[in-house]
């Protein structure tokens, strides 16, 4: 399949249809479609699985979705067939002569019967068959990738009921300069593409990809999302220059330029004036009225001020723009109209005179009303500010009081900027002369809002992020709103990242029951079946523990043995994990362990392996030792426990390890010397009381017989 004389052409397949919503583009599908292009080549033998050469892609516009395949061979290669026919006794007769049914596989199989032959006590027969032409194949192979085509939403609108997001109205299919004949929702494939909507003229038939690629370029089309995005990019920069400012390059601004790539087929860029007056609102007000209502881009200065223009992405490449400047004005006046509004009747409250009036609103149904979320988020604050940071007591507690203040403000509650929640709180609270933390923690409260999201900075916006977290999983899991695969209405998922998130940035060291205890403890109605919510949530951020370390590049097997024991401390996982990492590839690792099994291979099936620091040791009587073995590996045992329960508090993981290996050579004597189950039950049971002391030190750091040790 790879000789360098076989004959080659590319292949177009391109769905045209009316206009395709731009999150279309970004969902997990589309990424698969390339993969499902690779599975397509090998599964109709058109490619050889270990191939790795990638050379196809799929692209798309809003009107039209592209699969490009270069460099594919014209014919299937041939294969060889093992035919197998009759038992030989059946075949033949006594005289060596073909019976009927011999003959029979003989004509079936259209060979000579000299060409076969005996395999297995049976007829057997290699038969070559030749390849099909790869254009009679493309049919079935187009076909499948276009059903393989998902959306969130789909519609019909024809007579044979095929599904798709938009109606389909044009399709080329083509194989060098040969059309591949096939048909979708009463469409037939040809050689005529659409160029951009308002370019003439519209239609125009093309040869061969080459062609193809080429025509749709002079006719306004860029088919990349890619290629357009770095067109947009480059043309608000070069916008912005000329305005002696910058373009807004948060996050939040880098994603709206992936949307709007999936808006236009040619973009070009406008430049508006925002009216003085509107200036004087917040910042955050003026880029997300702009941003998310409108989809324009914020401008600043030198000194990070905002500057009264905006950036937009039109479509339209036979204008300047200038005709529509005036209505991509207009409809930016209306919403900051609104804004300025509600923020000038916001104002004459203070944030203080809210809490009360969130009794009025339900949080979540069965668990009270946002009043009773604040009382537990105070709660919770006051908790975690004396386990974790005793300093920020104070501050928490007030930003607790006020944090879902705002969601009753107008700005956030009639719906035009919700997305300012916590912020707009944040610019009240600073507006009201609140301390600073306080400002920054109601700021903070949401962070992080998706993976790869900003941390909270401050102590006090780490701990309400934290306590407001934790409120949400522990309320909704109990209100059976738990994740079930694809669905998280609420968010779970997302909120039980941000806590690991917060976990680790700040280093906090916790106790995972202890929280969610005091979570519970909160809610009345969920006190009857605590243990159960409890045990479930752990279970659940188990997993995504699992994934946090597999994301560091902890290996599987390492992962399990730090989750395998006593693992509710989310920072001390990680850093046993990092620790052991670190470790296993030591001199004397793999003996280290050998000595740790066996201690805890003479223990009796089932001794727990999840015990908590806390948890005092087993009783121990010393005038039951008589060995001086055993003697020695208490005395060394005394020695070494309190001080590898504090180092493992500070988080020295590794020094504990090595701590733990300096007994390798008193544990080893004691097996050597010692009959650990002796006939006298007091000095057998006092024994293993020593050895299962020693094992919990052990697995404080990991369960090491999940371990995969090399020879």
């Amino acid at each position: 399949m790879s000789n360098s004389k076989e004959k080659r052409a590319d292949a177009l397949f391109e769905i045209g249809c009316e206009e395709l919503p731009p999150g279309y583009f970004q969902s997990e599908n589309f990424e698969e479609l390339p993969g499902r292009i690779d599975g397509c080549l090998v599964a109709y033998r058109l490619k050889e699985a270990k191939d790795i050469n990638r050379k196809f892609e799929v692209l798309g516009t809003p009107r039209r979705i592209v699969f490009k395949i270069l460099d594919l061979v014209t014919q299937q290669p041939a294969t060889t067939k093992e035919l197998f026919g009759p038992k030989k006794l059946i075949a033949y007769n006594a005289a060596g002569s073909l019976t009927k049914a011999g003959l029979g596989f003989i004509r079936k199989a259209g060979v000579t019967p000299e060409e076969v032959q005996i395999k297995d006590e049976k007829l057997f027969v290699l038969k070559e068959e030749p390849g099909k032409p790869t254009i009679d194949l493309l049919p079935k192979m187009f076909m499948h990738l276009y059903e393989r085509i998902q959306f969130t939403k789909t519609m019909r609108w024809e007579a044979t009921n095929t599904r798709f997001a938009r109606p389909i109205r044009w399709i080329v299919a083509l194989f060098g300069d040969k059309v591949v004949d096939l048909e979708i929702a009463g469409v037939r494939s040809g050689r005529v593409t659409c160029l951009h909507p308002l370019n003439e003229p519209n239609q125009i038939e093309v040869k061969n990809l080459n062609d193809y690629e080429a025509k749709v370029q002079a006719g306004k089309v860029v088919l990349s999302s890619r290629n357009r995005g770095e067109r947009i990019r480059t043309l608000l920069d070069n916008a912005a220059k000329e305005l002696q400012g910058q373009r807004l390059l948060d996050g939040d601004s880098q994603l709206l330029v992936q949307q709007v790539s999936n808006l236009v087929e040619y973009p070009q860029i406008l430049v508006g004036k925002i009216d003085e007056k509107f200036m004087s609102l917040p910042s955050e007000v003026l880029v997300t009225a702009m941003r998310e209502h409108q989809q324009y881009f914020a401008i600043h200065d030198s000194k990070n001020d905002l500057m009264p223009y905006f950036l937009t992405v039109y479509d339209n490449p036979l204008s300047d723009g200038t005709a529509m400047k005036s209505g991509f004005e207009n409809v930016l006046v209306a919403r900051l109209q609104d804004a300025q509004f509600f923020y000038a009747e916001d104002v004459k409250h203070s944030l203080a005179e809210r809490v009360p009036e969130l009794d009025r609103v339900r949080w979540v149904r069965g668990l009270g009303s946002l009043l009773d979320k604040t009382k537990r988020l105070e709660f919770l604050g006051v908790w975690f500010a004396q386990a974790l940071d005793p300093a920020a007591r104070q501050d928490t507690v007030a930003a607790a009081r006020l944090a879902k203040t705002d969601l009753i403000t107008n700005m956030v509650q009639e719906k035009e900027f919700t997305s300012l929640q916590g912020i707009m709180g944040s610019i009240y609270a600073q507006a009201q002369g609140l301390p600073e933390s306080v400002v920054k923690a109601m700021a903070e409260q949401y962070l992080p809002r998706w993976a790869g999201d900003k941390l909270p900075e401050t102590p006090t916006g780490r701990l309400l992020s934290l306590a407001d977290k934790f409120d949400h999983i522990i309320g909704c899991w109990g209100a059976g709103f738990a994740p079930t695969g694809a669905k998280d209405p609420y968010a779970l998922r997302r909120a039980v990242q941000g806590v690991i998130a917060i976990t680790l940035d700040a280093g906090y060291r916790y106790s995972l029951p202890a929280v969610l205890e005091q979570c519970l403890s909160q809610f009345e109605t969920l006190r009857e079946k605590a243990d159960t919510i409890i045990s479930e949530v752990i279970g659940f951020i188990q997993g995504r523990m699992e994934t946090e370390l597999a994301n560091r590049e902890i290996a599987p097997d390492l992962s399990q043995a730090v989750l395998g024991v006593w693992w509710n401390d989310i920072s001390a996982v990680v850093q046993k994990a990092e620790a052991i990492h670190q470790l296993r590839s030591n001199q004397g690792f793999n003996a280290s362990i050998v000595t740790f099994s066996r201690v805890v291979n003479i223990l009796p099936k089932g001794t727990p392996r999840q015990v908590a620091p806390e948890e005092q040791d087993l009783p121990m009587r010393q005038d039951l030792l008589t060995q001086p073995a055993e003697k020695e590996l208490y005395a060394a045992y005394q020695e070494i426990g309190q001080t590898i329960a504090d180092l493992s508090q500070k988080g020295d993981f590794i020094t504990s390890f090595k701590t733990l290996g300096q007994l390798k050579t008193s544990v080893d004597q004691f097996f050597d010397d010692v009959l650990v189950m002796d006939k006298n039950e007091e000095i057998r049971e006092n024994r293993l009381n020593l050895l299962t002391n020693l094992a919990r030190k052990i697995w404080s750091l990991a369960d090491f017989s999940k371990l995969v040790v090399s020879e």
